[in-house]
């Protein structure tokens, strides 16, 4: 399907386009959040794993430092930041992938982190999605996701850096018991305050999940 009437086409096309912009301004210099967790995700995970990024996007700085780590394989719908992320970082199995289709043998994986990219999925594919991670965890597995706020069926902006964008989600109490539904153990969840590190005002305000697979 086209851009125009698929959401996911268009999050890819957007981020073909878009990428490097996005990267200069949000991800360049990570927030103290996204560090938190991602040291929190480091911290928690089998050292030397396997690990699945979720929207690695064109690989820095998570994938490069999770990369020192474990044994990485990033998927992301955006062909254009897959390229990226090849050039950018060496070492990772980088696959270009929808997430809510690509399959993984179950068990295959220590963690999984998708860090601000299940909210670009259409949140009617979420508790699918939910299974599937489920299932590609090894038993103690650890998960942890940026999942929206607020609730969102669908929201689109036109010029996003100067792209088309799309994002959806559920209320964070609905994500919750989606989480809890699924048979993960709850490690933690806050709905976290962002700081752009770019902006003296724009904040980024999403659920934190970091959560296990029971042993």
């Amino acid at each position: 399907m086209s851009s125009e009437t698929d959401p996911i086409a268009r999050v890819a096309a957007g981020y073909d386009q878009v990428g490097e912009a996005y990267f200069q301004y949000y991800r360049a210099a990570p927030s103290e959040v996204v560090t938190r967790y991602e040291n929190l995700f480091i911290d928690q995970v089998t050292p030397g794993g396997s690990v699945l990024e979720l929207g690695c996007g064109n690989g820095l700085p998570m994938t490069a430092n999770l990369a020192e780590k474990f044994h990485v394989t990033g998927v992301d719908f955006s062909a254009g930041q897959i390229d990226r992320a090849r050039r950018n970082v060496s070492g990772p199995t980088f696959i270009h992938a929808d997430m809510t289709t690509v399959e993984f043998p179950d068990g295959t994986f220590d963690g999984i982190a998708a860090c601000y990219s299940i909210i670009h999925v259409p949140r009617d594919l979420h508790g699918d999605l939910f299974h599937s991670i489920f299932s590609w965890l090894k038993p103690g597995g650890l998960f942890m996701a940026t999942l929206n706020s607020t609730s969102a069926e669908g929201s689109y902006e036109d010029d996003w850096f100067g792209a088309p964008m799309y994002w959806s989600g559920f209320d964070v109490d609905t994500s919750r018991q989606m989480i809890t539904d699924t048979g993960f153990e709850t490690v933690s969840e806050r709905v976290e305050v962002s700081d752009d590190p770019e902006s003296d005002s724009e904040q980024e305000i999403h659920l934190w999940i970091v959560a296990r697979r029971p042993a």
